[in-house]
């Protein structure tokens, strides 16, 4: 009895061998045309000074040598600019994982007048260019006399946050409603039932949430520029840009490239173990509301 093939029905989907070729040597091109300023930094970060724009270039040092990372500790003292990188992330992550279950919690399980019109104002904020903010922000700081502090990189974190006060609604909404009516009954208040029930059924979202939030202010140049005026403040971020302009670029490059290594190592490590986070942060946001 002969077979009959079907084809697929669904539209978009390669069945032929030389598209599924054609379509992975795309994207292996792209891919390494994509890596390749990455793997420039790799090779040039243990590469000695004079051998940095040699032509051809050398993808792998001839004499690889750790002194560039050595130079960046005991010369430049980078370690205290990323503590202070450390120490402000961490403040960040906490104020803003804190303020944003509060009040995604308040909008997803909590009844009151204006509760859906408050909730769109607050996701009409996103769409605010941070350009318009930014001005009255800086004013208002500079007003309260913390401008040149490092205050206003953190405070605001305490007052939640629109994408992550929407990422964690989304996800409290799915939790069953009777679970909290049945502690209310037993006796809880509304923070225990938040902190006791709420929160240890959403380690899913809190860890979403805390990875876009380190990803941000780890990297977080901007910010930093306007408010730090001390050089005891800075960040790593900003750290590499007064690293860059200290000296030569042919004698200064390869300390530069190791500072970078540095300063990207802690978000590659994140992103390969908690990958399976970031997609569940684009896949929980399509719940719809009850």
């Amino acid at each position: 009895m002969k077979r009959t093939k079907y084809k697929s029905a669904r539209p978009g989907v390669v069945n032929s061998l030389p598209q599924k070729l054609a379509i992975y040597a795309v994207l292996i091109l792209g891919s390494m045309a994509m890596l390749l300023p990455f793997f420039w930094m790799i090779s040039t970060a243990f590469k000695k000074a004079g051998d940095v724009f040699l032509l051809p270039i050398r993808w792998i040092p001839p004499n690889p040598t750790l002194e560039n990372f050595q130079r960046v500790f005991t010369e430049f003292e980078f370690q205290h600019y990323i503590w202070n990188t450390v120490w402000l992330t961490a403040i960040n992550m906490v104020g803003f994982m804190l303020s944003c279950a509060l009040v995604a919690y308040g909008f997803a399980t909590q009844r009151f007048k204006y509760k859906n019109a408050l909730f769109m104002l607050v996701l009409a904020t996103m769409m605010l260019p941070k350009e318009v903010i930014f001005y009255p922000r800086f004013i208002l700081f500079k007003f309260m006399g913390l401008y040149g502090t490092m205050a206003p990189l953190w405070l605001l974190s305490f007052f939640a946050d629109a994408f992550q006060v929407f990422l964690m609604r989304q996800f409290f909404m799915g939790i069953p409603s009777e679970l909290g009516e049945a502690a209310k009954i037993d006796g809880c208040s509304r923070f225990r039932i938040f902190w006791n029930l709420y929160i240890p059924l959403s380690k899913p979202v809190l860890a979403t949430s805390a990875i876009y939030i380190f990803m941000f202010h780890w990297n977080d140049f901007f910010g930093p520029l306007i408010y730090i005026t001390q050089e005891s403040n800075r960040t790593a971020a900003l750290a590499l840009m007064y690293l860059r302009g200290s000296q030569d670029v042919q004698s200064m490059m390869p300390m530069q490239m190791s500072a970078a290594i540095i300063t990207a190592l802690p978000c590659l490590i994140l992103y390969y173990f908690c990958q399976r986070y970031f997609i569940a942060g684009m896949t929980v946001t399509t719940g719809v509301e009850k």
